[in-house]
């Protein structure tokens, strides 16, 4: 099994519905427990409230816009 491409720390954004974008960040791999075995992220968004909120869903809708970087 290879290793998956998105890593937790990954800056994200999503679309939530016509040209409006939300961006988060990847803060778990929930593993391949979605439908038919798809791997599901947890993703932490602000929307300028006291406390970020969270949300689960797989790679196919989002994108990858900064990746984590490395600490070598």
């Amino acid at each position: 099994m290879s290793k998956p491409s998105i890593r937790v720390g990954d800056k994200i954004r999503f679309n939530v519905g016509g040209d409006q974008f939300i961006e988060g960040q990847i803060i778990e791999d929930r593993g391949p427990i979605g439908v038919g075995g798809r791997r599901l992220y947890g993703i932490s968004y602000d929307l300028g409230a006291d406390h970020p909120y969270y949300i689960e869903m797989p790679a196919v809708e989002f994108e990858v816009i900064e990746p984590k970087k490395d600490s070598r």
